[in-house]
């Protein structure tokens, strides 16, 4: 009808109107286009899997990787066991080894190094025989408790530290004899084997044979040198520090030693006797300050330098390498017994009883 609004479109017969139908329709049809399109990609990916599978099974497991080039700075080790004062001699570089390490430890021992002693050691294969590099030590001494020293390339000295970590460090007074061996410590409440009632022993004993020659301990002036009551002929003398030292006991003095004499460390004063109340040949060595008598041994140890704190940990991981190759080292031979001289200190360089038996297999082991 004119000046009327447009005519509606009729719906169908199931309510929908002709644009709502094809709208439903194209949407359906899109939905249909988009699940042909993944089932197609879905069957190239599985295809494309099933092909690499293939080829990875054709071609067998990967190639192991490259096994890594070995530590150019590992050198190798020799391990040797022997007892001191037994029979034989190893070949070189076992016997230049051996020779250094008891050099080593004849100076580093408290009371030296003794026939009968049991050394494990563990050197580089490349310094012997000419220049023996000792890394590790193992001593056992009747007597003694185990002992183990290492040489630790973190420590700036460069000398052996101990299980500890600490080394040793110089210390200006020096045994009185060449060799010191304890026959009676200082004792302020021991029974006197002559008077038979407590006296205190105000200084240490060392036994050794009359004549043997006695040294002053540290520089200083001669206080005193005559016969001394019980000491018998004594020397004394007063050093810079305060401390007064005693050499009781001797058969004879120095030529020309006098009261006054400056002395230098490790003169010669006198020589080891049993002169005044004495019940054999030995020196009495004594110390004092401003009259009171200590413990002299105390002056002839050995004081000790630990290792920086940031320096520790690779100290103990090093020494646990080298542990477990001193504790692989197979025992050694038993010295041969020497009739009524047991005791005696060994001596590397002179005494050719002492040289030790290389029992080892001087095995070479990698250092890590």
């Amino acid at each position: 009808m004119p000046g009327g609004s447009p005519k509606q479109p009729e719906p169908t017969s199931d309510g929908w109107s002709p644009r709502t139908e094809a709208s439903l329709w194209l949407g359906l049809g899109l939905l249909g286009v988009g699940v042909v399109w993944f089932t197609v990609r879905a069957i190239e990916i599985d295809r494309s899997l099933d092909a690499a599978s293939r080829q990875l099974a054709s071609a067998g497991p990967p190639d192991a990787p490259p096994a890594p080039a070995p530590d150019a700075g590992a050198e190798p080790h020799l391990a040797l066991a022997w007892t001191v004062g037994a029979p034989g001699e190893p070949a070189e570089p076992l016997a230049s080894v051996r020779r250094a390490a008891e050099e080593l430890l004849a100076r580093r021992l408290p009371h030296g190094l003794r026939r009968g002693a049991v050394i494990r050691a563990v050197a580089e294969a490349a310094t012997a025989p000419k220049e023996p590099r000792i890394l590790a030590l193992d001593v056992r001494a009747a007597g003694q408790p185990e002992a183990r020293f290492y040489r630790f390339d973190g420590n700036a000295t460069g000398r052996l530290v101990d299980e500890e970590g600490r080394e040793p460090m110089p210390n200006p007074w020096q045994a009185p004899l060449a060799t010191l061996r304890r026959t009676s410590p200082f004792n302020p409440k021991r029974m006197h084997p002559i008077l038979h009632r407590v006296r205190p022993h105000e200084g240490t004993d060392y036994g050794a044979p009359s004549g043997t020659p006695v040294y002053a301990a540290l520089e200083g002036s001669v206080s005193w040198v005559g016969p001394h009551g019980g000491h018998g002929k004594w020397v004394a003398i007063q050093h810079d520090n305060g401390v007064e030292t005693g050499y009781a006991h001797l058969s004879r003095f120095a030529a020309g030693l006098k009261r006054g004499d400056h002395v230098a460390t490790h003169q010669l004063v006198g020589y080891v006797g049993s002169t005044g109340r004495s019940t054999g040949p030995h020196l009495h060595f004594s110390a004092s300050r401003n009259g009171v008598y200590f413990d002299a041994e105390t002056l002839l140890a050995t004081p000790l330098r630990e290792l920086p704190a940031d320096r520790r940990d690779a100290f103990r991981a090093e020494k646990g390498e080298l542990d477990r190759e001193l504790d692989d080292i197979g025992a050694p031979l038993p010295a041969a017994p020497r009739p009524g001289r047991g005791d005696e200190p060994a001596s590397p360089a002179n005494d050719s009883e002492s040289q030790p038996h290389a029992a080892a297999s001087g095995a070479r082991r990698q250092r890590r």
